[in-house]
C-alpha cells in the first residue's frame, strides 16, 4: 500500500509540474525584482598570544575556531517601501559579535534578529524606522562595529552637485536603554553627519564629518559596578582611491567634560582623542593593507566598536578603547562570492590604573563566503 501511495504521488507531480512550473514562470520575474534574499558564512580560525593584564599577570594564551552564519531579506513592496529583516548566530547579550566558538558538546547554537525596519524612499530622501545598519559613513569599525544595528529612526538624502560629485547628509535618533517612562529618560544616541564624495577618472575622494552624541549610556553594557555617562564624540573621515592604492585617515574628538565626574577614574578624564590611518593597495586578486590606530579611552563608545584588534573584556562585550598598535591585513579573492582573509594585530595600552599597560597579539584567518 505504501508503495503505491508513493509511485502514485510520483506520478502526480510529474504530470502536473509543468503547470506550476509554466505559472512560476509568469510570476517569478516579478517576485525576484520584489524579494530578495541575501546571506552569508565565515569560518574563523583564530590565535591569542602574550595578552598581559593591568597587574602584570597575563592571560592564557587562546585558539579557537568559530562561525558565523546570518540570512537575510529586503522586499519592496513598490517603488517607495522597502521592508528589510536579517537573522544572525552569536550571543544575543553582544552586540559586537555573532560569532559562535565551537566546541560546546554539540549543543544547539543561537539565533536571533539582527534587522527588522521598514525604510521609505522618495526622490533623493529616505527615511526608515526599526533595527538596521548604523547609517553614519565610516571606512573602518573604529567608531562603530559593523555587527551593532542600533533601534529607532534614521533619516538622509544625497545630492548630485556636479557631474561627478555628491552631497548627503544622514540624521538619526536610537534608543539604547529604555527607563520605561518618558523618552527624555532614555538612554540613547543623536548623529548627524556630512558627507562628500568626488569621483573623477581614477581619482576617488571621500570626506564626513559629524557627530554621535551619547546620553545616558552605562559605561558598560553590564548593570554590575557600572555608572551613567554622556559623550559627544565628533568624528572625521577622509578616504582616497587612486588606481589600486586607498588612503585612509580618522580622526575622533569627545568633547565631553569629565572633570566633575567622580566615577571616572582621573586617569581616563583627558583620554578622549582618537585617530587611524591606513594604506591598501590592490593587485589583480590580492589585497594587502597597514593600518596603525590610536584610541584613547573615551575616544568611542568602546562596547559600540570594533572587537577586532582586543581581547580585552567579557564574553558579551569587548572594551574597544585604550589602546594602540598595527594590523596587517592580506585577502585572496577567489570571486565574487568567496574570498580569504588574514589578518594580525599587535596592541597596547595608553595608560593603565594599575602597574602595567594592557597588551596582546591576535592572529586571525577567515573563509568568507556570501551570496
Amino acid at each position: 500500500m505504501a508503495i503505491r501511495v508513493f509511485l502514485f504521488f510520483i506520478l502526480l507531480v510529474f504530470f502536473i509540474s509543468p503547470i506550476f512550473t509554466q505559472e512560476k514562470n509568469k510570476t517569478s520575474e516579478k517576485t525576484e525584482k520584489k524579494l530578495k534574499l541575501y546571506g552569508d558564512f565565515r569560518f574563523r580560525g583564530e590565535a591569542d598570544r602574550d595578552s598581559r593584564r593591568i597587574n602584570g599577570s597575563y592571560r592564557d594564551d587562546r585558539d579557537r575556531l568559530r562561525y558565523r552564519l546570518r540570512f537575510g531579506f529586503k522586499y519592496n513592496y513598490n517603488e517607495n517601501f522597502e521592508l528589510g529583516g536579517r537573522l544572525r548566530s552569536g550571543n544575543p547579550l553582544n552586540q559586537q559579535s555573532p560569532h559562535v566558538t565551537i566546541g560546546d558538546d554539540f549543543r544547539p547554537d543561537q539565533i536571533t534578529i539582527d534587522k527588522a525596519y521598514l525604510k521609505f524612499t522618495y526622490s533623493n530622501y529616505w527615511i526608515w524606522g526599526g533595527k538596521n545598519s548604523m547609517p553614519f559613513w565610516r571606512q573602518n569599525e573604529m567608531l562603530w562595529d559593523d555587527d551593532v544595528t542600533p533601534e529607532g529612526v534614521s533619516t538622509g538624502a544625497k545630492f548630485q552637485i556636479a557631474k561627478d560629485q555628491s552631497f548627503s547628509y544622514v540624521l538619526a535618533y536610537y534608543i539604547a536603554n529604555r527607563s520605561e517612562k518618558k523618552f527624555k529618560d532614555d538612554g540613547n544616541l543623536i548623529i548627524a553627519q556630512l558627507l562628500f564624495d568626488s569621483n573623477k577618472n581614477d581619482h576617488k575622494l571621500t570626506a564626513s564629518s559629524g557627530f554621535i552624541f551619547g546620553n545616558n549610556l552605562q559605561n558598560n553594557p553590564i548593570p554590575i559596578n557600572s555608572f551613567f555617562m554622556d559623550y559627544k564624540i565628533w568624528a572625521s573621515s577622509v578616504q582616497y582611491k587612486w588606481n589600486a592604492f586607498i588612503f585612509g585617515a580618522d580622526l575622533y574628538h569627545n568633547i565631553e567634560n569629565y572633570d566633575d565626574n567622580p566615577d571616572i577614574n582621573e586617569v581616563y578624564k583627558d583620554q578622549k582623542t582618537g585617530y587611524v590611518t591606513s594604506l591598501k593597495y590592490t593587485v589583480n586578486k590580492f589585497q594587502l593593507g597597514y593600518c596603525y590606530a590610536h584610541i584613547e579611552k573615551y575616544a568611542v563608545i568602546d562596547y559600540f566598536a570594533q572587537d577586532d584588534w582586543l581581547r580585552w573584556g567579557t564574553e558579551t562585550f569587548t572594551r574597544s578603547s585604550n589602546f594602540k598598535g598595527h594590523e596587517l591585513k592580506a585577502r585572496y579573492t577567489i570571486n565574487s562570492q568567496f574570498n580569504i582573509t588574514f589578518r594580525t594585530w599587535l596592541v597596547s595600552g595608553i595608560v593603565t590604573t594599575g602597574s602595567h599597560l594592557e597588551s596582546g597579539n591576535r592572529f586571525r584567518l577567515d573563509l568568507n563566503f556570501k551570496f
